[in-house]
């Protein structure tokens, strides 16, 4: 409307607006007011008060992001207690498994019809060919030869058995000799239901139907002496030895695996594997003393909490943290809310010590949430910089660029006086300058992660500095058992 408004004439001066000045300036504001709408990815709110920031950063601090932080009640809520933390994680946790569910690209996979009779449909074309015993063909298209013996219950463990060795002489001779009894049709039928759920029942049966798509035409011996026992005239032989002995293996197989499956979490327990218990120089309930002078240093320029006590801090909890390869070896301090984090060089002795103490955690209430967390292109976690709620950013410590990387896969085992847990991170460790003097510490750590225990899922952010492994006096030779 407005554009009919203005009359450009050749040659002539500018153009001039014609309308009512009031609603002529009435469209330039709502041009404006549109022109100032934030893109999509920053309409979404923001998570326990975190925000993804601007870009990248330089190592160090950087101007405020274009968006601040959105927080209630300044990105803080009322104090968390352990009910309600282990209740805000369960719900978490299943806001956490919808959002990977819908990360995960939907199945596709589909498997070719089943050829029941070598390779004939059986609504439509198996009616049409003649049964290989001379009678006509039923109305569901299947030939009624002589019954398997021994059918019922016995016949399918038999024919799973031999679906299962299908390499194994005679199995396919097997199917192709009984491709057109009852037993079988009905067997057959299970079999393509489960394929719906299992795809490698889904793969044998498509081996299955290529191998006997190969033997179309050959003869066909409905007499043949089945896998499963022997016919009551032949009470012995080799047609017999070999399927029962197959089926022995079988048996006592599965009945291995069964007693593995019921062993491993009393294994698991008792020895939980873990490289910090009986095997390096850390173990639960050891006592040693920290030297205070870092943390001193460090008051006022981080965030970081220093150890509760007078000098002396007992460990807790014993973790080890596996990207890989790569191990990293934790001590938890009776709060549960601080560690020590130590890499051991080539000769088991701590080349790297870094303190750890808890400055926040968030429970994303559903998959949106998660998404500004763990979202593959403007995750937060793996994004170029961190930004905290006191506004300043720290760089990316792991594999610094101007692009978010994905986080770290890892896998963490703690290990309790009287039990092992198990818990997946994603994680990402960012820094930035706290701006003291030497020796304070020049460098204070904020790391992310994104972790998953049984039933419960949160994120949580740690600050941190270095510490001298020297400092911590840690025992000097491994511990015995």
């Amino acid at each position: 409307m407005l554009r009919k408004r203005i009359r450009v004439k050749k040659g002539g001066p500018e153009p001039r607006l014609t309308g009512t000045p009031r609603k002529a300036l009435f469209y330039v504001l709502c041009l404006l007011a549109t022109s100032n709408v934030p893109g999509p990815a920053w309409g979404q709110y923001s998570s326990g008060g975190y925000s993804r920031t601007g870009g990248a950063t330089t190592y160090g601090y950087s101007a405020p992001s274009r968006r601040p932080p959105v927080s209630s009640s300044s990105g803080y809520s009322r104090r968390s207690y352990g009910g309600d933390q282990a209740f805000s994680r369960s719900l978490s946790s299943q806001a956490l498994r919808e959002y990977q569910a819908a990360q995960r690209p939907v199945e596709t996979y589909t498997r070719r019809p089943p050829a029941y009779a070598g390779g004939y449909n059986w609504q439509e074309e198996a009616p049409r060919r003649p049964s290989i015993w001379g009678e006509e063909q039923p109305a569901r298209g299947w030939a009624r030869g002589p019954a398997l013996p021994g059918a019922g219950p016995l016949t399918a463990v038999a024919l799973w058995a031999a679906l299962s060795s299908l390499s194994s002489p005679g199995s396919a001779e097997y199917f192709h000799n009984y491709q057109y009894d009852p037993g079988y049709v009905q067997w057959r039928r299970e079999a393509d239901r489960e394929a719906r759920a299992n795809p490698a029942v889904a793969a044998k049966l498509d081996q299955l139907d290529q191998r006997l798509a190969q033997m179309e035409g050959q003869p066909r011996n409905p007499s043949a002496a089945p896998l499963v026992r022997p016919s009551p005239a032949a009470p012995s032989g080799s047609g017999f030895i070999g399927p029962v002995l197959f089926i022995g293996i079988v048996i006592l197989l599965l009945l291995w695996l069964w007693r593995r499956r019921i062993a491993r979490p009393a294994a698991s327990a008792a020895a939980p594997g873990l490289a910090g218990t009986a095997a390096t120089r850390f173990r639960v309930g050891m006592t040693l003393p920290a030297d205070p002078s870092p943390f001193l240093l460090a008051a006022g320029l981080t965030k970081v909490q220093p150890p509760e006590g007078s000098g002396m801090v007992s460990v807790e909890v014993v973790g080890v943290l596996r990207d890989g390869a790569l191990e990293l070896h934790r001590l938890y301090l009776p709060s549960g809310k601080a560690f020590f984090q130590l890499h051991l060089g080539a000769d088991g002795r701590p080349d790297e010590c870094r303190y750890f103490s808890r400055l926040d955690e968030v429970t994303p209430a559903d998959r949106q949430e998660w998404g500004l967390w763990l979202d593959p292109g403007e995750g937060m976690i793996g994004w170029p910089s961190f930004q905290t709620k006191d506004n300043k950013i720290y760089s990316r410590i792991w594999a610094p660029s101007g692009n978010r990387v994905q986080p770290r896969q890892m896998e963490e085992t703690l290990q309790y006086l009287d039990h092992a847990e198990q818990r997946q991170l994603q994680a990402m460790l960012y820094g930035g300058p706290t701006g003291g003097a030497p020796p304070a510490p020049d460098t204070e750590y904020i790391f992310v992660a994104a972790i998953e225990a049984t039933g419960q899922a949160w994120v949580q952010i740690d600050a941190g500095i270095d510490i001298n492994p020297a400092a911590l006096n840690l025992p000097s030779v491994p511990l015995a058992a």
